[in-house]
C-alpha cells in the first residue's frame, strides 16, 4: 500500500510562491522535493492564485537577483584568479629571459673575435 505524504499549508504556499515568482521551475522543485509537477502547479494555483502579494513578489524577485549576482561574482572571482596566475607566470618567464640573457648577433661576433 502506498502512503501519501501530508504537507502543511505553509509549505504548499511557499512552494506555490516559488513557482509563481519564477525563482525555481516546477521541474526543479519536483526533483528536489519528490513531488509531481502537476501537484506543484495545483498548489501554485490554489495558494497564490497566480498573483503574489506585491511584497512577496518583490522578495522572491530580489532573491532570484541575488542568486544571479552571486553566480556572476563567483565567475568574475575565478577569472580574476586565473588572470593573476597568468600574470605571475608571465613575470617569471620575463625574469628568466632577462637573467639568462638572449644572445644578440653582435655578442656572437665579439665572442668569435676574442676566441681567435
Amino acid at each position: 500500500m502506498i502512503t501519501r505524504k501530508k504537507f502543511s499549508t505553509e509549505f504548499k504556499q511557499k512552494i506555490g510562491m516559488e513557482i509563481a515568482s519564477g525563482v525555481s521551475t516546477a521541474g526543479e522543485i519536483s526533483k528536489r522535493e519528490g513531488i509531481s509537477a502537476t501537484t506543484l502547479y495545483k498548489w501554485r494555483d490554489r495558494y497564490t492564485g497566480h498573483q503574489l502579494i506585491p511584497d512577496e513578489a518583490e522578495l522572491w524577485e530580489l532573491r532570484k537577483q541575488i542568486r544571479d549576482l552571486e553566480e556572476t561574482v563567483s565567475e568574475q572571482a575565478l577569472q580574476i584568479h586565473i588572470l593573476k596566475k597568468t600574470q605571475k607566470i608571465m613575470e617569471q618567464l620575463k625574469k628568466q629571459e632577462r637573467s639568462s640573457g638572449s644572445i644578440s648577433p653582435q655578442a656572437l661576433e665579439s665572442k668569435k673575435v676574442v676566441k681567435r
